[in-house]
């Protein structure tokens, strides 16, 4: 049960820090980028995954930092 919790916490993690991650690139997106076609291609295809992984990574290791200050 315990595995389970930690699982659902995790995931709450990656999908808070995914959200934190978008809404930053959205205002700098919007700041620096043209609009057009292919930035939206680029946007889906390339920024999107990138920001998935970077947000998997980033709740690790905070999880890691988590556990090991107990």
């Amino acid at each position: 049960m315990n595995q389970v919790l930690a699982n659902i916490i995790y995931f709450l993690f990656v999908i808070f820090i995914f959200c934190t991650l978008w809404k930053f690139m959205g205002v700098l997106w919007n700041a620096y980028v043209p609009w057009n076609v292919t930035t939206d291609l680029l946007t889906i295809f390339v920024v999107t995954p990138i920001l998935i992984v970077v947000s998997f990574i980033l709740s690790s290791l905070s999880f890691k930092v988590i556990r090991s200050s107990k």
